[in-house]
């Protein structure tokens, strides 16, 4: 069966767009868990400290940003596994591609790998 060049490449363009927020999110997740749990500290926003601060663990007291970063990154991943299955069935690929597609967004970087490499994928697929 021929893939529909259409449907193909704005899947593949949605796809990108969920990789890179996603993966930026998983970053950004990374870094707010080693501040957590190998420096002690957590972020709070609009508290006494100022606008952005560094607050040992347990001491927030106005919006934990911290926790936000962490529902902000699971929704998103929502959208970008949403993304994933589009490109994945647009492209008619085989079942066992859509597991690597998701790992994209719970594996620091992976997403940026694999978003680079689905564009090559799709590009010489839509010739």
């Amino acid at each position: 069966m021929a893939i529909d060049r259409n449907r193909a490449l704005k899947a593949e363009k949605t796809y990108r767009v969920t990789a890179y927020i996603t993966g930026t999110m998983l970053l950004l997740l990374s870094g707010e868990m080693i501040l957590k749990y190998l420096l002690g500290v957590e972020i709070e926003g609009f508290g006494p400290f100022g606008v952005v601060a560094v607050v040992p663990v347990g001491t927030i007291v106005a919006v934990n940003v911290s926790t936000w970063i962490l529902i902000i990154h699971g929704w998103l991943y929502v959208v970008y596994l949403l993304g994933s299955f589009q490109l994945w069935s647009a492209m008619r690929w085989p079942i066992t591609y859509f597991p690597v597609l998701a790992l994209g967004g719970v594996v620091p970087f992976l997403s940026f790998i694999t978003e680079r490499r689905v564009r090559r994928m799709v590009e010489e697929a839509t010739r």
